[in-house]
């Protein structure tokens, strides 16, 4: 299937066994402060993944934090599996891409100007507006969270 845009024509599907395999980006915008919204878009890429479909986190806001030393293993949202768990998941079993906003990074002091990290951060990829615009054409689908 092919869908038009604008005067090129990009194939965005694929088949395994059968089934329509997407491409889904997930951009995370809550850190530990609220454990249910930071933890749903890592189980949800989970979710999608043991489907056979391709996700993409992106961190933006206080989610950004989620990437410290020592923060993610502290989240536990209520009814929701560890949100340490699905990080072993994403980061191990399968390697999920997992994008980090620079500029909501050094807002919170954890780059400084010149991008230099000032933190530990266990898992990610820091990077600027342009890639997440990259990303939002080459995916399928965009979740917000």
């Amino acid at each position: 299937m092919k869908r038009e845009v604008g005067k090129a024509e990009i194939t965005r599907i694929k088949i395994q066994g059968g089934i329509y395999v997407g491409k889904y980006l997930m951009i995370a915008n809550a850190g530990p402060e609220d454990p249910n919204r930071a933890t749903v878009p890592f189980m949800t890429a989970k979710a999608l993944v043991e489907k056979g479909h391709e996700a993409i986190i992106w961190l933006y806001n206080n989610a950004v934090y989620l990437m410290k030393d020592g923060c993610h293993e502290n989240v536990q949202a209520p009814g929701l599996p560890p949100l340490e768990d699905l990080m072993l998941f994403l980061t191990t079993v399968h390697k999920t891409p997992i994008y980090i906003g620079i500029s909501c990074a050094f807002g919170r002091g954890m780059v400084d100007e010149h991008e230099n990290i000032l933190c530990d951060m266990v898992y990610g990829e820091l990077a600027a507006p342009p890639k997440l615009a990259d990303l939002i054409v080459e995916v399928d689908h965009v979740v917000g969270f």
